[in-house]
């Protein structure tokens, strides 16, 4: 029994122990479990949570991923791909892509397709999609089929920002192309590594001379344009370091040995991911030479002006003083020709002479061209000068010519003017009467004088108000109006051809005739007595009264010389009167050709009152007593009369 019971007491301590082996067992499986599960849990949320970064990267991924079927109909699709195509996910699925392809592309990519699940490699193309409602954009499309050939995974990337810098950037090319083909500097391109010419355009090869393929390939100092190699290895390695290399006045030669002088100006660039250096070589030699001379003329000019400066301050002293002396005088000079030439002071009442001064008056405000006709003496040229001053150009001074006082080869000249050099003798230019009266009135005295050759330019002056200094081919244009006098018979001087019909109808379009004094006798007791007026008040003398004897001798005298021989003789007597009443000096006789024979003519008349006034005077013909003082004329106006009407002195000698 007690064997027994001992036997089943060490039985149930194995059993006791047993159960807890097993219980740890299980406590050490349950732990395990346990630290199985955790990991499990681990694993589980570590895959889930790389799962969501893998669909985030998937569907916000800068490109559209797909997965196409065999017919290209979509499968799936990132949310980049929906934003590109501009539908929703659940629309997209099952539609093909190649309804979003632009319609020019389709083919394109149908074929593409084909190829991609045919070779089941990777291929690449570039077509235009389309975004429902929006513009086609350019898109690259890469395509890998599955293995099974079932389906094919696509990459699409939008390329249209980087399409536009494609098309701008050849647009650039383009345009940089034209203006390197066409630039007017010569360019040379280098690598700016090794300094060898990559371009060269076709202004510096004419420039230089060298051929394209001379330059192509070279280095900078290995062509020959720069005699000193250091210098321009030098000034290479400065433009590697600096980027911009400028020389205002570099010395080149050409390819055969002309020096030339250029700007030279090198800056780097960056094209591609590589250094290239441009070179702009511009010729100056000319721009030198310009300024080389413009400093010479400038240097000459200065030492000019130096000089004409001092000159100029000597004469300013001289010039300040003779100023206020020729205002004054100027002054004076206008007075005297108003008192002059202002028709109030054109003594006479009679109707001969008011017709005169009626005709005047209504031909003063126009432009036309007059013709004052009359005998020498009448006073032709104060009615010129009075037309001029009741006309509108009357503020500009009357301009004369006295066409009988000038020779034959200087009238010409006088009207018209001359260039330097235009004949012998012409040592400066001269400005002629017909421009200095632009704009104001031109009196031709005595045109009846003027020579043949001289009429036919002074027509065209008159037709045209145009004309040519002598020695000169440039065309003048005035606006000058012309008074002309003249004590000939023009119709008879045309008739005997010493004067153009052309030229006297021209001149002929407003005539008037001054009346000789013989005609006017109502008016010599006014013009005697202002006469004796103004010579007593110069000499001094009291000339109070004019015996009727003496008034009616000179009334009745025809005075071939007119108011100037009246104005001479009444000079003489006031000269030689001692006392208050007026005697004449000289003796009238009214036998005179104009009275003693009517067929004589004025020529005649003329001649015999010379011959008289000649043979008075001892043929005398210059000063106070001489021949022409008495008539009334200029020395060489009575010269010119007599050689004209044959007057020779006793012995057939010229008069002095």
């Amino acid at each position: 029994m007690r064997l027994g019971a001992a036997a089943t007491k060490g039985a149930l301590a194995r059993t006791e122990a047993e159960a807890q082996r097993l219980v740890h067992e299980l406590q050490v499986h349950q732990i395990e479990l346990e630290m199985q599960n955790d990991e499990l849990r681990q694993a589980r949320e570590e895959v889930e949570a790389g799962l969501e970064r893998y669909t985030e990267l998937y569907d916000f991924a800068p490109v559209g991923y797909l997965t196409l079927g065999r017919n290209g109909a979509i499968r799936q699709v990132n949310l980049t791909g929906v934003r590109l195509l501009g539908m929703e996910r659940a629309q997209l699925v099952g539609r093909r892509l190649g309804v979003f392809v632009a319609e020019p592309d389709r083919s394109v990519f149908s074929a593409f397709l084909e190829k991609v699940i045919a070779s089941q490699a990777q291929e690449v193309c570039e077509l235009a999609l389309l975004k429902e409602g929006k513009e086609p954009f350019s898109v690259q499309i890469t395509a890998t089929a599955a293995q099974d050939g079932q389906e094919c995974r696509v990459v699409i990337a939008d390329i249209t920002v980087r399409k536009r810098w494609e098309e701008a950037l050849k647009i650039s090319e383009v345009r940089y192309r034209r203006l390197f083909e066409t630039s007017r500097d010569g360019i040379l391109i280098l690598d700016a590594e090794t300094g060898h010419i990559s371009d060269v355009n076709p202004f510096l090869v004419e420039m230089l001379g060298y051929s394209r393929e001379e330059f192509l390939g070279k280095k900078l100092w290995e062509i020959g344009l720069f005699k000193n190699v250091d210098a321009t290895k030098a000034a290479f390695l400065e433009l590697q370091d600096g980027g911009f290399v400028r020389y205002e006045d570099l010395p080149l030669e050409t390819k055969d040995g002309r020096p030339i002088a250029v700007e030279f100006v090198c800056n780097v660039y960056r094209v591609n991911h590589h250094k290239v250096i441009q070179c702009n070589i511009r010729n100056i030699t000319d721009r030198k030479l310009i300024a080389a001379a413009l400093q010479k003329a400038n240097d000459e000019l200065e030492d000019r002006v130096e000089e004409r400066t001092a000159e100029l301050r000597t004469a300013l002293s001289e010039l300040n003083a003779m100023k206020e002396q020729l205002e004054v005088e100027n002054i004076y000079f206008r007075q005297q020709i108003e008192v002059r030439h202002h028709p109030d002071h054109i003594i006479g009442k009679s109707d001969g002479l008011k017709y005169v001064l009626y005709r005047a008056e209504q031909v003063a405000p126009t432009n036309a061209t007059v013709l004052v006709m009359g005998e020498t003496g009448t006073g032709k040229e104060l009615i010129a000068a009075a037309i001029h001053n009741m006309s509108p150009r009357k503020k500009r001074p009357l301009i004369t010519v006295n066409c009988a006082a000038l020779p034959a080869n200087l009238i010409e000249s006088e009207l018209f003017g001359r260039e330097k050099g235009a004949f012998t003798g012409a040592d400066a230019r001269q400005v002629g009467r017909f421009e200095i009266a632009n704009g104001s009135t031109l009196c031709l005295d005595e045109i009846g004088e003027l020579p043949l050759e001289t009429q036919a330019k002074l027509l065209r002056a008159i037709q045209h108000n145009e004309f040519e200094r002598l020695g000169s081919s440039h065309t003048i244009k005035v606006d000058t109006r012309i008074v002309a006098t003249t004590n000939r018979n023009l119709e008879e001087e045309v008739l005997k051809g010493r004067f153009r019909q052309d030229l006297y109808y021209r001149l002929n379009v407003f005539p008037i005739t001054v009346p000789p004094l013989r005609q006017r006798k109502e008016d010599i007791p006014l013009l005697v007595e202002v006469f004796i007026e103004r010579y007593a008040k110069n000499l001094g003398k009291q000339i109070t009264s004019i015996p009727k004897k003496t008034m009616k001798t000179l009334q009745e005298y025809p005075w071939p010389g007119n108011i100037r021989e009246l104005e001479s003789i009444l000079e003489r007597a006031v000269i030689l009167c001692s006392g208050p009443v007026l005697h004449l000096a000289d003796k009238l006789s009214i036998s005179t050709p104009f009275m003693s024979s009517a067929i004589r003519t004025l020529e005649e008349a003329e001649r015999n009152q010379i011959l008289k006034i000649l043979s008075e005077t001892k043929w005398r013909i210059e000063g106070k007593s001489g021949a022409a003082a008495i008539l009334g004329l200029h020395p060489s106006t009575l010269r010119a009369r007599m050689h004209k009407l044959g007057i020779l002195r006793p012995e057939t000698k010229e008069p002095d």
